[in-house]
């Protein structure tokens, strides 16, 4: 992949991630017609990604309990993307961080943390 090419992708990455906070600062989910999920609408049960709609319009609106009150996991996994994200970017200078965040360990650790969270939103009522 040509430096232009990288260049571009990481500007249509920013561009989008920008245009997706500006939607959810600008609309609140849980008043507007934003997607619903399909696991919840079929089976009545959470998947471990519902109520992140509306963490990320409170996490934007600066209400960090409110977004941990919708969806705990995805506060819990703000830090892990983000250092993810960082880890992608920068793998040539941090080679051995890059391994690691993209490793056997990791991947099977949010894989079975994922299920673990899926499991007990549903028997807490979380």
């Amino acid at each position: 992949m040509t430096r232009n090419t990288k260049l571009t992708l990481y500007i249509c990455g920013i561009v989008g991630i920008a245009a997706i906070l500006l939607l959810y600062a600008s609309f609140d989910p849980a008043h507007n017609p934003f997607p619903r999920c399909i696991f919840l609408s079929l089976s009545g049960l959470k998947c471990p990604g519902c109520g992140s709609q509306r963490a990320l319009h409170a996490i934007i609106h600066g209400n960090i309990l409110q977004a941990w009150h919708y969806n705990a996991a995805l506060m819990v996994s703000i830090p892990l993307l983000a250092l993810l994200c960082f880890s992608g970017i920068a793998k040539n200078r941090f080679p051995t961080l890059y391994n690691r965040m993209n490793g056997r360990i990791v991947i099977w650790n949010v894989f079975f943390l994922t299920i673990g969270w899926w499991i007990a939103r549903n028997i807490f009522d979380w």
